[in-house]
């Protein structure tokens, strides 16, 4: 195991593969888009960074986004490099906690909680999108281990 890897128990219990729905709604519950999103995360061993997490979302139009996000371990916790400006810590042996702006838009602010079951399964992610400080978005994700 990555020695970064043993300091973030939770994230390296939740590596691996992931699929699932990106619901994103506005403040009032109305549904702005839907999407599956699958992820795969890792410590890897020799990289650029000590965390990866390389994400595909897929509508049903058949457009395809691919993003990868590296992270570092500083201070304590993960913080972004590049596209992030911002960090993610484990706040209990089931949930992680994130918080940051888009490097090319520091004015819109994400904070996100992720909440891993106990058999490390399913996880569910909710994030709260802030634009000049106003909440303008709200993303629900529910997700299942993938063999991707």
């Amino acid at each position: 195991m990555n020695q970064t890897a043993q300091h973030f128990p939770l994230l390296a219990r939740g590596c691996g593969s992931w699929t699932g729905t990106y619901t994103h709604i506005t403040p009032e519950g109305d549904v702005l888009d839907r999407h599956q999103v699958d992820t795969h995360s890792s410590f890897p061993l020799e990289a650029d960074a000590d965390f990866v997490l390389d994400i595909r979302n897929t509508w049903s139009d058949g457009r395809e986004t691919r993003i990868t996000l590296k992270a570092d371990h500083r201070n304590n916790r993960l913080e972004w490099q590049d596209r992030l400006d911002g960090w993610m810590e484990e706040v209990d042996d089931r949930t992680v906690y994130l918080n940051f702006t888009y490097a090319d838009d520091p004015s819109i602010r994400v904070c996100e909680m992720i909440q891993i079951s106990e058999d490390g399964q399913s996880r569910a992610r909710t994030w709260h999108w802030f634009k000049d400080d106003k909440l303008f978005k709200i993303t629900l994700t529910n997700e299942t281990r993938s063999t991707l």
